[in-house]
């Protein structure tokens, strides 16, 4: 009976050794695995990084934009309410391009354009579209964050669920359920699922934030936009009105 329960010791310290070397044989690194991966789930992969990469550029240039049009407008509030009449801005210094300043010249080309037939709605027409060109701008790219946001996350899955399909299909191929055998494969599809989150949840975080500064500094030119239009009904059409 002991040199029986001997025998067994000494064949699983015997086997131990071989289970180490066939785990840690392998090269399982991720980059490993994303290399390694079923083209399928390689797909999702890139279409998923660059979904990332273009999410990314976004976000850096609507930071830029944003804090540079907010910048300059509001410096050039300053200017329109401190000047008495609106010809008076355009001698002045500093005038910097920006969404205000971008509107109040479309005013003042349309003032010329209209002044011999001295059609004030032709002129507010003017600039109601430069104000919708200039939140147009604005506006440009973030519709993608929200795009990303709602279909990276599936995206992933999808990689998720073909990776798994190609495990179970490697296990009965095989005949066997070692994780030796399926867990690379349930890592790499796995990995799927972990760079559509990575997507995702930047994207709808800064949609979420952009959409906020977005919504003030539309409110912000609306404003300006209507007392744009009542200075030049005043200044301009105040006699014929």
């Amino acid at each position: 009976m002991r040199a029986r329960m001997f025998g067994l010791l000494l064949q699983a310290e015997t086997a131990l050794p071989a289970v180490e070397t066939a785990e840690v044989g392998g090269n399982h690194h991720l980059i490993h695995l994303v290399f390694t991966a079923d083209p399928l789930v390689q797909l999702c992969l890139l279409i998923l990084l660059i979904f990332s990469v273009v999410c990314w550029a976004i976000i850096i240039a609507k930071h830029r934009q944003l804090k540079k049009a907010e910048g300059r407008s509001q410096r050039f509030y300053e200017m329109f309410w401190n000047a008495k009449k609106l010809e008076e801005i355009t001698s002045k210094r500093g005038l910097r391009l920006g969404p205000a300043y971008n509107i109040f010249h479309v005013a003042l080309q349309s003032l010329e354009t209209h002044k011999n037939p001295g059609t004030k709605e032709a002129v507010i027409r003017d600039i109601r579209r430069a104000y919708e060109d200039e939140i147009e701008q604005v506006e440009y790219g973030v519709p993608f964050l929200a795009t990303t946001a709602s279909a990276a996350p599936f995206i992933g899955l999808f990689g998720t669920v073909w990776g798994i399909l190609n495990a179970f299909w490697k296990i009965g191929q095989k005949g066997s359920s070692s994780l030796a055998l399926v867990g690379p494969h349930i890592a790499e599809a796995l990995i799927a699922t972990a760079i559509g989150l990575a997507a995702a949840i930047p994207a709808v975080i800064f949609y979420n934030v952009y959409v906020g500064k977005i919504r003030r500094f539309s409110k912000d030119l609306e404003d300006f936009v209507e007392d744009l239009s009542d200075r030049i009904t005043h200044e301009h059409f105040g006699a014929r009105s």
